[in-house]
C-alpha cells in the first residue's frame, strides 16, 4: 500500500512544480507616442482574473504561471496577448487601432466611430468624393455607396437635379427619395449648398440606423456635413473651375440628303414635302456650353472662437441656347466656447440667389421630328415673324420656340440656425443640446411667349407669373450622456423635435397684348382679362410634425455592442385616428477580432458581425389627403348676380396612416493586413406595408370617385458589398482602389384587398404606341413591362406579332412579361493614384440587367412616321422594314446594361514656401467619357423613380 502512495506522489511532484504560480508586473504604453496608458485591462486568459493599469501604465497581477497568457485590452487599441515565461516583469506597447476604425460617423442626434456602428451606415469623406463639376452635391457620391442609385436624367441642363433611390422602391405614390439632413437641418434643399463645400456624407441605409427619424426614414437618411470653422491661423482658400461640355451621344434623325433619298425611294407620294434647304435643327437650338465656378473661403480663430465664411459664384450654361443657371451664395459658420467650457455655440447663416432660364424639352422633340429640308426662316410669313411655318397639328418651328420666349426664374433662399450645447461639467459626458433653424425661400417664375411663338400665333402674346414661398421652422432639444466605466462605454440621448412648414403659391396669366415690349411687366394690359378668359389662382398648405425619441448605445471592451432606439412621431398629414406612431429599432455588433482567442491571428485587424431590425415610416405626400377638400366647379347667373359653385375633390379618410417599413439587416465589416484591405457585406430584407394608393370608388356612397388609403405591401431584399484595398503604399507611390456592388429584388406583394379591388393596374403611358406599357401585378416587381411579342415582318415589311388577329392587333391578355426596369446588379469601381506631386482618379460605373423602353425607336424608328415629319436615322440600318404598319411590342424594350467611364482626373500639387501662399493644386477632369451599351437610344441611364420607371424620354 505504501508503495502505491509513493508512486502517486512521485507522479504529482513534477506537475506541481511546473504549475507554480507567482506575481507578474509591468507597464503598458502607446506604441506610437510611447506615453503610458492608464485604464488598460490586464487579465489571465485561463482564469479571467485581472487588474486595471494605473496612471503611469503600471500593473501587477497575482496567480500567473508559465505557459498562461496575459491579455491586454483598451478601447481604441488592438488586443495584445503575451505568453508568461520565466520573466516576472513585462513592458507591453499597445498598437492603436486603424485610424479608419476610429473615424467619426454621424448617425443622427450624435456620432460614433466606424468600429462601434451596429447598423448599416456608409461614410464618404472629401478624399473619397468624385472629382469634376456637378449640378449638386449628390454627384460626388455616384458609384461610391453600394445600393445607392444616383441618376441625372436631365442631361445637359444645369438646372436638372439628381434622382436618388436607396435599396429599391418602397412605395407606389409617396416620396421615394431619402431624407436629406444638411448641418442638422432635416429636409434641407441640397441646392442651397455648393458641392465644393461638402466635408462628409453619411448614409443611414437600414431600418435600425434610420428608425431614429421615424416617419421620415423609410427611404434612408443622408446626412451631409459642410466644412466647419476650426481653430488656427487665418487661412484663405480659392477653388475655381472652368468646364466645357460637348454632346457625347444623341438621337439622330435623317439628314436632309437621307430624308430626300428615303422619300424618293420608299415614299414618292410624299415628294411634295421635300424643300430646298438642308437644316440641322439640333444645331439651330444648341451650343457648346462653357461654365465657370468660383469658391472663396476665409477661416481661422482660436480654440474659443473660430469662423469660416465661404462665397460661391457660378455661371452655368446648358446645352440648349439660353438655358442658364447663375448662382450666388454666402455661408458663414461661427463656433464659440464660453463659460470655461460649460457652453459651446455653433451659428450658421446662409443666403442663396439663383437666376435660371429653364430648358424646353418640347423644342428638342420638335428639332428631332422636324423636316430637315425646311428652311429656318421665311420672310414672306409676316404673321409668324419671318419664321418658316408649316401649319400642321403640334408641329412647330423649334428655333422659333427658343427665340420667341422670355423665361426667367429667380429663387432666393436664406436661413439661419444656432446650436447651443450646455456641458454639465460636474458630470463628465452629460450635455444638453438645443438646435433652432429657420429658413425661407421664394421663387418668382416669369414666362412670356411673344405673338410669334409657334403654338400661340393669333393670341398676341401670352404672359404668366407664378410666385411661390416656402418656410420651415425646426426646433430640437436633446439631452445626451456619454461615459466609460472600465471596459463599458455608454452613450444615451433623449430628445424632442418640432417642425412646422408652410407653402404658398399664386398664379396669373393673360394674353392679347398690344406689344411684346412689356413681357411680363404689364400683365394687366392683356385683352383676355377684360373678356374673362385670363387665369388666376392661389394656394396655401401647411403641416406640423412633432416627435420624441431616445437611443442608448452600449459598448463593452469594443467587443460587444448594442443599440436601442425608440421614436414617437406625430404628423398633421395623417388621419384623425392615426396622428401618432411608434418606431422602434434594435441592433447589435460582435467584434470577433477583439476576442482573446483571435489575438494570435496577426493578419486580421478587425472583424465585426452586425444584426439589426428597425421600423420606419413614410409621410412624404401632400397635406390634407385625410380630409374632404372642396374645389370650385364654375358659376352661374341667378337673380341678377353670379353665384359660385363647389364640389368635393377628395374623400375624408380618418384612418389614413403612414406607410410602415420593417427591415432586417445582417452585415459584416472586416479589415486585414494592417488596413490594406477592408470591406463590408450586408444582407437586408425590408417589407413596406400599408402602401398608399388612390383607388376608384363608387359615388355614392362616396362623395368623390377616388379614395386615398393604405392597403398594399412591397418587399425588397438584396445584398451589398464594398471593398477597399491599398495595393501599394509608399512615399513615391500610393494606389487605392475600391469596389461597390449591389443587388436588389423588388416584389409587389399586394395592392388590393376585399374593400378596394378596382385599383388601376396599368401604368406607364407610351405615347408612341398609344397604350400603357407597364402593369402593377401582385407577385411581380414594380417597373415590369408588358407587351405583344414581336416575331418579325411579313412580305410587305409590316410588323408581325404573336397571336395577332386579322387586323394585326393582339389582345392584352396575350401580352407577355417583357422584363423589369430595375437592374440585377450595380457596380462602382474607383482607382486613386498618388505619384509624387501628381494625383489621378478614375471612376467606372456599371449596371447589369434591367430593361428600358426606347421611346425614340417606338415613335420614330419606322417608315410610317415619315411625312412632313422626320424619322430616326437608325431606320436606315434595317430599311427592309418598308411596311407602314407598326405597333408597340417587345422589340422596343431593350437591355439597359451599360458600363460607363464616369470620371478621369489628373492633378498636380505645388507646395509654396511663401508665408501667404501655402499650396496650389491644379487638375484636369473629364466626365462621362465612355458608355459601352447595346441600348440603341440616347442613354441607358434613365429615371428609376416613380411607379413607372425605365422610360427613354424623347425630351
Amino acid at each position: 500500500m505504501a508503495k502505491k502512495w509513493f508512486l502517486i506522489f512521485a507522479l504529482l511532484v513534477p506537475v506541481s512544480l511546473s504549475a507554480q504560480v507567482r506575481t507578474v508586473t509591468g507597464t503598458v504604453s502607446d506604441s506610437v507616442s510611447g506615453e503610458p496608458l492608464p485604464g488598460v485591462s490586464v487579465f489571465l486568459e485561463s482564469s479571467r482574473q485581472g487588474v486595471i493599469s494605473g496612471i503611469d501604465g503600471e500593473w501587477s497581477l497575482n496567480g500567473a504561471s508559465d505557459g498562461d497568457a496575459l491579455v491586454f485590452s483598451l478601447l481604441g487599441y488592438g488586443v495584445q496577448r503575451v505568453v508568461v515565461s520565466e520573466k516576472d516583469s513585462y513592458a507591453v506597447r499597445l498598437v492603436p487601432e486603424s485610424l479608419a476604425l476610429n473615424e467619426t460617423v454621424f448617425i443622427g442626434y450624435g456620432n460614433t466611430t466606424k468600429k462601434e456602428i451596429t447598423g448599416s451606415v456608409a461614410s464618404v469623406g472629401r478624399d473619397g468624393f468624385n472629382s469634376g463639376a456637378y449640378s449638386d452635391a449628390m454627384g460626388l457620391l455616384q458609384g461610391k455607396v453600394a445600393g445607392l442609385s444616383i441618376v441625372n436624367p436631365g442631361g445637359g441642363d444645369p438646372n436638372a437635379a439628381y434622382e436618388i433611390l436607396l435599396r429599391g422602391a418602397n412605395t407606389l405614390v409617396a416620396g421615394q427619395g431619402p431624407l436629406l439632413i444638411i448641418d442638422g437641418v432635416a429636409g434641407a434643399d441640397i441646392r442651397d449648398i455648393n458641392f465644393q463645400d461638402v466635408e462628409s456624407v453619411d448614409v443611414l441605409k437600414d431600418g435600425s440606423a434610420a428608425a431614429i427619424y421615424g416617419t421620415r426614414g423609410t427611404n434612408g437618411v443622408i446626412i451631409i456635413t459642410t466644412r466647419r470653422a476650426r481653430s488656427g491661423e487665418t487661412s484663405v482658400e480659392y477653388d475655381g473651375q472652368l468646364s466645357v461640355e460637348t454632346v457625347a451621344r444623341r438621337a439622330v434623325p435623317l439628314s436632309a440628303d437621307e430624308y430626300r433619298d428615303v422619300i424618293n425611294t420608299y415614299r414618292p407620294e410624299l415628294s411634295a414635302n421635300i424643300y430646298g434647304s438642308s437644316t440641322d435643327w439640333f444645331r439651330e437650338i444648341t451650343r457648346t456650353p462653357v461654365s465657370h465656378r468660383h469658391n472663396l473661403s476665409v477661416a481661422g480663430g482660436s480654440e474659443k472662437f473660430s469662423h469660416r465664411t465661404v462665397l460661391n459664384c457660378e455661371q452655368n450654361q446648358g446645352l440648349q441656347r439660353f438655358n442658364d443657371l447663375n448662382k450666388f451664395s454666402l455661408r458663414s459658420n461661427i463656433r464659440q466656447s464660453a463659460l470655461e467650457g460649460w457652453l459651446d455655440m455653433d451659428y450658421n447663416l446662409f443666403v442663396s440667389h439663383r437666376k435660371l432660364v429653364p430648358a424646353s424639352s418640347d423644342a428638342f422633340v420638335q428639332a428631332f421630328m422636324h423636316n430637315p429640308t425646311e428652311p429656318v426662316h421665311n420672310p414672306a410669313d409676316i404673321e409668324a415673324g419671318g419664321w418658316n411655318r408649316i401649319s400642321q397639328m403640334a408641329y412647330y418651328n423649334p428655333a422659333a420656340m427658343i427665340y420667341e420666349r422670355d423665361c426667367l426664374t429667380e429663387n432666393d433662399s436664406y436661413g439661419a440656425n444656432v446650436r447651443i450645447k450646455i456641458n454639465i461639467l460636474p458630470i463628465p459626458g452629460l450635455y444638453w443640446d438645443n438646435f433652432v433653424s429657420a429658413k425661407r425661400s421664394s421663387k418668382d417664375e416669369r414666362q412670356y411667349y411673344t405673338k410669334y411663338y409657334p403654338s400661340l400665333i393669333g393670341t398676341n402674346g401670352q404672359a404668366t407669373i407664378e410666385d411661390k414661398t416656402e418656410s420651415d421652422i425646426q426646433f430640437e432639444s436633446v439631452a445626451g450622456y456619454s461615459h466609460s466605466f472600465g471596459l463599458h462605454r455608454l452613450q444615451a440621448v433623449a430628445g424632442y423635435t418640432f417642425q412646422y412648414g408652410y407653402y404658398t403659391t399664386s398664379y396669373m396669366s393673360n394674353s392679347g397684348f398690344d406689344t411684346d415690349a412689356w413681357c411680363t411687366n404689364n400683365i394687366g394690359a392683356g385683352l383676355f382679362l377684360t373678356s374673362g378668359t385670363a387665369g388666376m389662382s392661389s394656394y396655401k398648405e401647411d403641416n406640423t410634425y412633432i416627435a420624441v425619441f431616445g437611443r442608448a448605445i452600449w459598448n463593452y471592451d469594443d467587443r460587444y455592442m448594442c443599440s436601442l432606439s425608440l421614436r414617437r412621431d406625430g404628423s398633421s398629414r395623417f388621419g384623425r385616428d392615426h396622428k401618432w406612431g411608434w418606431f422602434p429599432a434594435v441592433s447589435a455588433g460582435w467584434r470577433i477580432s477583439r476576442e482573446p482567442f483571435m489575438s494570435s491571428v496577426q493578419w486580421l485587424d478587425d472583424l465585426k458581425l452586425r444584426a439589426g431590425y428597425g421600423v420606419t415610416g413614410n409621410q412624404d405626400f401632400d397635406s390634407y389627403k385625410s380630409i374632404v377638400i372642396m374645389r370650385s366647379s364654375g358659376h352661374f347667373f341667378y337673380d341678377g348676380r353670379w353665384i359660385n359653385t363647389y364640389q368635393p375633390a377628395s374623400n375624408a379618410n380618418p384612418d389614413l396612416a403612414w406607410e410602415k417599413k420593417a427591415e432586417f439587416n445582417l452585415g459584416a465589416d472586416f479589415s486585414v493586413l494592417k488596413g490594406r484591405l477592408s470591406g463590408t457585406l450586408d444582407y437586408y430584407r425590408r417589407v413596406t406595408s400599408d402602401l398608399l394608393y388612390s383607388y376608384s370608388v363608387p359615388t355614392p356612397p362616396y362623395i368623390y370617385n377616388t379614395y386615398f388609403t393604405n392597403v398594399g405591401q412591397i418587399t425588397n431584399q438584396g445584398i451589398e458589398f464594398s471593398l477597399t484595398a491599398v495595393p501599394v503604399s509608399g512615399d513615391a507611390l500610393k494606389w487605392t482602389t475600391s469596389l461597390t456592388a449591389a443587388h436588389n429584388s423588388n416584389v409587389l406583394d399586394s395592392f388590393t384587398n376585399e374593400n378596394f379591388k378596382d385599383a388601376e393596374y396599368k401604368v406607364g403611358w407610351a405615347s408612341g404606341g398609344a397604350c400603357f406599357s407597364q402593369r402593377l401585378v401582385e407577385g411581380e416587381s414594380l417597373g415590369t413591362f408588358y407587351a405583344p411579342h414581336y416575331i418579325g415582318t411579313d412580305k410587305y415589311g409590316d410588323d408581325v406579332l404573336e397571336k395577332q388577329n386579322n387586323r394585326g392587333e393582339v389582345d392584352e391578355s396575350n401580352w407577355i412579361n417583357a422584363g423589369c426596369a430595375y437592374p440585377d446588379l450595380t457596380l462602382g469601381w474607383t482607382n486613386s493614384l498618388v505619384i509624387g506631386r501628381f494625383d489621378l482618379q478614375c471612376q467606372i460605373r456599371a449596371s447589369i440587367g434591367g430593361e428600358i423602353l426606347n421611346c425614340y425607336a417606338l415613335e420614330y424608328d419606322n417608315l410610317a412616321g415619315l411625312n412632313y415629319t422626320n424619322i430616326s436615322s437608325t431606320w436606315l440600318e434595317h430599311n427592309w422594314k418598308t411596311g407602314l404598319t407598326y405597333r408597340y411590342s417587345d422589340r422596343f424594350i431593350e437591355d439597359a446594361t451599360y458600363l460607363k467611364l464616369d470620371n478621369l482626373s489628373v492633378g498636380y500639387s505645388i507646395p509654396m514656401k511663401g508665408s501667404l501662399l501655402k499650396k496650389v493644386h491644379m487638375s484636369l477632369t473629364a466626365q462621362n467619357l465612355l458608355c459601352l451599351t447595346t441600348y440603341s437610344g440616347v442613354d441607358p441611364e434613365v429615371s428609376l423613380l416613380g411607379v413607372a420607371p425605365g422610360f427613354g424620354d424623347t425630351g
